[in-house]
Order: structure tokens, then C-alpha cells, then sequence
């Protein structure tokens, strides 16, 4: 109950809309019921001739009304309901359509601010979450996880509101011809009930692992089409097709298991209003027979209760449904519950521009109890081009993430002009950051959003002398459309090469005052590394720079390497200086000479 609460909740800033759609429900179900009385003077007065019989006592303006149909002869009587009932069926068909499209309007909106609210809490969770889940189990909830949600909402609430103005409908005219009958009908609820609440429990419980295994599917899915060149590669396509099928399988044989005991509850539903309307059949058919109501009366009672039928069956069938959904929105909340470990102070203060230096002070890192750096004390003076170098895992990466709070330490600080970055808004910290990955991120739109992608507002002329100065105008000109042609997904319609000179270009763009570069020619041919290596060095220029050094040959001219090992610092000093140790360094330049 208190997650279909919490989801009643994104419903408030839409309560206008979807109360106009109850309204219309309520009109729909109005001339639906007065279509139905119909019957009564139809049996009664113009097919038999018999005056409208009902013991039950009516309010004055409705028991008039009954005198006057019984004084009216059955011609003028079956003029005046031909004439008006297909007016009431047309209102009626009006209504339903207004009160079917504001509920469907509601609900997409409901849902169009789920997923916004989910993306946008995506964005700001720290990296440390997207490394402990798989992309495809984050696809699934924003995409699969909301679609069943809406479907209880479009049809759970929306078509709910609906059937149970159905029975209240129904129920009332059988209470208003005959409340002692229509209470032993009551009788039957339980019979209905029981089955419902069971089975909805068990949907619920099943729907957990469907949406589960869904996640799974969608990772698979995900890893197959982004790795196919690999897959392909090792020969390795049925595999990947068994591990596809054996998630796919899983989901078939969940979604059957819901889907029979989803429609168990129809039939049975059926079953025990055929059985009480039989029942009621006899009884009411022996008051007829003995003259206590008319035969229009009873029809509409007997009418109204078998119309109950179909309502109770479809209101099993939501219960179902919103278990689903009930379900997925449980796994929806965790992500929207989720906490950053990234966190901004209330009074957090505008960082000014960096006037002196960088400092990590003793600085401690561990990701899930795995230490990865042990004590860091180290300075970075403004305009300084610091590399830092050492085997694979000794935590180069993790260091450098640490300034821009990709990740907080787990001991000591990171400063910046002796300011804590931990006191300052994230976004002016980052403001003053341009990071060149090696592994190049483009996203599928045009080659000047993602140049301007750190500044959407920069006019062309800019985004184009950016290009020029990381060396890429030349290739973006002899596109076909030139800056506003799209770069295809992950930048796939470009070279390794093109792609680190775009990202140079958008780091140079930024103008931002302190540059983490992680080695920009580390797998790029002769050709391409020297033109990337020009535009490096020109996006370097007047900058503090954070370098991760791969390839020793490139950092030569850094005013400083730090040589990491093991999560600690291990040597320090220009490239002669260290060369002149015969220390780790050293040992680390002649491996790679060797081998070139």
C-alpha cells in the first residue's frame, strides 16, 4: 500500500486533467444507467401492456414520473423512447471517448515524469553506482519497469474508476428495486475476493523475477550489439545467441505463470456470477409470477446484477496488473531513493578561478574495502603539466577522478587554492575541468553539438576555431554536411584519430583553466598520433594539466612524473632526473623501449 501511495503521488500535478476524466465517467455511466431503465417502460407498458410495478418506495419526483409513463399509451411511449434513446447513446459514446482520452493523457503524463524524475536522478548519482550496475538493468527500469507502471495506470486506475462506477451503478438500481435480494448478492463477494487478493500476491511475486530477468536480457542485448565486432571476431555468435535465448526462455515461461493465473480469475469470476444470477433468476422470476413487481422491474434488477459480472472480472484482472506494477515501481523507487556519495554541503560556496595550486593531502581511496591509494600528498602548482605513471590497477585513473569528485576520498583532502573541494558547488569545481579520455565519448547527434557539447551556447565561429586548433576542421569539412553532420552512435562513422581531435576540440572549447588528459595517442597510428599530438599540445598550452601517461615517450617534457606503485607514491621528478635513479621509473622506460 505504500508504494501504490508514493506512486499516487506523481498523479497530484495532473488531478485536474484526471478528475475532468472521472467527471466524464460519471456523466458515461449516467446515460448508461438511464439507457438500461429503459427497459422498464419497454417491457412493461409497450410490449405488454402492464402498468410499472414497484413496491419499493421512490422519491417524489421518481415516483411521478412512473405514474406518468403508466398513464401514456404504449405508442406515444415507444415514439418518445425511440426518439430519445439514440441521443443518450450518442452523449453516452461522447463521454466515453473525452473520459478515455483525459485518462490516457494523464497517465502519459504521470509516466512522461517518472522517467524524467528516473533519468534525471541517473545523472546525478556518482560513478561508484554505475560501476556496481550493468547498463542494461538500468535500461530496463527506465523503460520496461515504467511501461508496466503505466499500464496501471492507463488501465489500473483510469479503467478501475470506471468499473467501479459500473457497480455502483448497477448495484444501486438492484438496491432500488429490491434491497433485500441485492443483499444477499454480497454473499457472493467473498467467493470473488478471496481469489483475487491470493493470486494478485503471487503475480506480485512473480513479476519481481520477470522484471529481474528482463534486466538481465536487456544487459545481454546491450553487450552482444556494442561488442559484435568481438563477438564476431572470436566466433562466438551462437553463444551469444544461447546466452540471448536461455534470459529470453526464462521471461516466456515467467510471463506464462503470471498470464495463468491472470486469467484464472475470469472464468471463476464468470462461474460465480452465472451461479448467483441463476439463483436470483428463480427468486425474482416467483415475485413476478406472483405480481410483488413488474416484468420490466425485475429485468432491469436481474440486468443489473448480471451486469456486475463483467466489472468484478475486469477489476480481477487490474488487481493482477497492478501487482505487476506495484512490483515495478518498488524496483523504480530504489533507484529513485538511491544516494549519491558525491555531496553538496547546503551553504556549498562558487569556487573562484585557480590562482595557485592543487593539493592532495594525504589522501586515502577505498572502493568497497579495496584500498587502492595509500596516503597521497602531492602538489600540482598552477600551470603545471604533471604526469603520473605506473602498471595497470595502481590507481592513476582513481587520483585524478578524485578532483573532479567522480569519487570523494575515503581519508584527507583534495584542495584547491587551500579550499576544500568538498565545500564548494560541484558545478563550478567541475566548470573549471576539461577532460580528455582515452576512450573517446560521442554522443548520435551533429559533430558541432558534440564539439560545444561543455558549451551549447558557442556560436560556430567558435566551435570552428576550436576545431581548427585540435587539428580537425580539415575532416570535418569534407563531411557532407560539414559541422551539422551527425556523428553516428559512439562516433562510429569516424577514425580513432578523428574522434580524440573532436574531444580535444571540445576540451579546448571549454576554456577551461585545469585539464586532466588521459593518453590521447596511446593507439593511434603515425599519421593520427602526430596531428593529435600537435592539437595536445595546443590544448595544453597556459593550462594546468593532469596527464595519465601510457606511453613514456609522450610525457618527456611533463614538469613533473609521478610514479605510482601499489596505491602509493613511489618517485617523483622530471624524466632525466628519474632516468638517473634506476628506480621504478626506469625500469618501467626500458620495458617499453624494448619492445617498440
Amino acid at each position: 500500500m505504500k508504494t501504490y501511495l508514493r506512486l499516487l503521488q506523481f498523479i497530484r500535478p495532473h488531478l485536474g486533467v484526471l478528475l475532468l476524466g472521472v467527471g466524464c465517467m460519471v456523466l458515461s455511466t449516467a446515460f448508461h444507467g438511464v439507457s438500461l431503465t429503459a427497459i422498464i417502460p419497454l417491457a412493461d407498458k409497450v410490449f405488454t401492456s402492464q402498468r410499472i410495478v414497484l413496491h419499493t418506495p421512490l422519491p417524489g419526483w421518481l415516483s411521478h414520473l412512473v405514474e406518468v409513463i403508466n398513464a401514456a399509451s404504449p405508442l406515444a411511449l415507444l415514439t418518445t423512447i425511440a426518439l430519445f434513446l439514440p441521443g443518450l447513446i450518442f452523449l453516452k459514446g461522447l463521454f466515453e471517448f473525452f473520459q478515455s482520452y483525459l485518462m490516457n493523457d494523464a497517465a502519459t503524463r504521470i509516466i512522461r515524469d517518472i522517467r524524467g524524475q528516473l533519468f534525471g536522478k541517473f545523472t546525478t548519482l556518482s560513478l561508484d553506482f554505475f560501476t556496481r550496475q550493468s547498463t542494461g538493468a538500468l535500461v530496463s527500469r527506465i523503460i520496461y519497469d515504467v511501461g508496466v507502471v503505466q499500464n496501471s495506470i492507463t488501465e489500473g486506475i483510469a479503467d478501475g474508476i470506471y468499473q467501479l462506477l459500473q457497480v455502483a451503478l448497477c448495484a444501486g438500481l438492484a438496491f432500488a428495486i429490491n434491497w433485500k435480494m441485492a443483499l444477499w448478492a454480497l454473499v457472493l463477494l467473498p467467493c470473488i475476493a478471496l481469489p483475487i487478493a491470493r493470486v494478485g500476491r503471487m503475480i506480485k511475486k512473480l513479476s519481481v523475477r520477470t522484471q529481474e530477468t528482463m534486466g538481465q536480457l536487456s544487459t545481454t542485448l546491450y553487450e552482444a550489439i556494442a561488442g559484435m565486432q568481438v563477438v564476431q571476431g572470436f566466433g562466438q555468435e551462437q553463444a551469444e545467441r544461447d546466452r540471448f535465448q536461455r534470459h529470453n526462455q526464462q521471461i516466456y515461461k515467467l510471463s506464462m505463470k503470471s498470464m495463468k493465473r491472470m486469467n484464472v480469475l475470469a472464468p471463476l469470476t464468470e462461474l460465480v456470477g452465472a451461479v448467483g444470477g441463476a439463483c436470483f433468476l428463480w427468486i425474482g422470476g416467483r415475485g413476478v409470477i406472483a405480481g410483488e413487481y413488474s416484468l420490466g422491474v425485475f429485468l432491469v434488477f436481474l440486468g443489473s446484477l448480471l451486469s456486475l459480472i463483467h466489472p468484478f472480472k475486469r477489476l480481477s484482472q487490474l488487481n493482477a496488473i497492478n501487482q505487476q506494477a506495484l512490483a515495478a515501481a518498488e524496483r523504480i523507487f530504489q533507484m529513485l531513493d538511491a544516494q549519491s556519495k558525491i555531496v553538496e554541503p547546503p551553504q556549498a560556496a562558487e569556487l573562484p578561478a585557480l590562482r595557485e595550486a592543487i593539493t592532495f593531502d594525504h589522501v586515502w581511496f577505498s572502493y568497497q574495502d579495496a584500498p587502492v591509494l595509500h596516503d597521497i600528498t602531492l602538489t600540482v602548482r598552477r600551470g603545471e603539466r604533471v604526469a603520473f605513471v605506473g602498471q595497470s590497477g595502481v590507481g592513476k585513473t582513481t587520483l585524478v577522478n578524485l578532483l573532479p569528485r567522480f569519487y570523494d576520498p575515503t581519508r584527507g583532502e583534495v584542495r584547491i587554492d587551500g579550499t576544500d573541494i568538498r565545500g564548494v558547488t560541484v558545478r563550478s569545481l567541475r566548470a573549471q575541468i576539461a577532460i580528455v579520455p582515452q576512450e573517446v565519448m560521442l554522443f548520435n547527434d551533429t559533430v558541432r553539438a558534440n564539439i560545444a557539447y561543455g558549451r551549447p551556447e558557442a556560436s560556430l565561429e567558435e566551435v570552428t576555431a576550436a576545431a581548427r586548433q585540435a587539428n580537425a576542421h580539415e575532416f570535418i569539412a569534407r563531411l557532407p554536411r560539414g559541422y551539422d553532420t551527425p556523428v553516428g552512435e559512439q562516433g562510429a562513422l569516424f577514425s580513432g584519430g578523428e574522434r580524440q581531435r573532436l574531444a580535444i576540440a571540445r576540451a579546448l572549447l571549454t576554456q577551461a583553466p585545469i585539464l586532466i588528459l588521459d593518453e590521447a595517442t596511446s593507439q593511434l597510428d603515425a599519421a593520427a598520433e602526430r596531428l593529435v599530438a600537435e592539437a595536445v599540445e595546443r590544448l595544453m598550452e597556459g593550462r594546468t594539466v593532469l596527464m595519465i601517461a601510457h606511453r613514456l615517450s609522450t610525457i618527456r617534457h611533463a614538469s613533473r612524473i609521478v610514479v605510482l606503485h601499489q596505491g602509493r607514491i613511489a618517485e617523483f621528478g622530471d624524466h632525466e632526473a628519474l632516468l638517473a635513479q634506476s628506480g621504478l621509473y626506469r625500469k618501467l622506460y626500458e620495458l617499453q623501449v624494448a619492445f617498440q
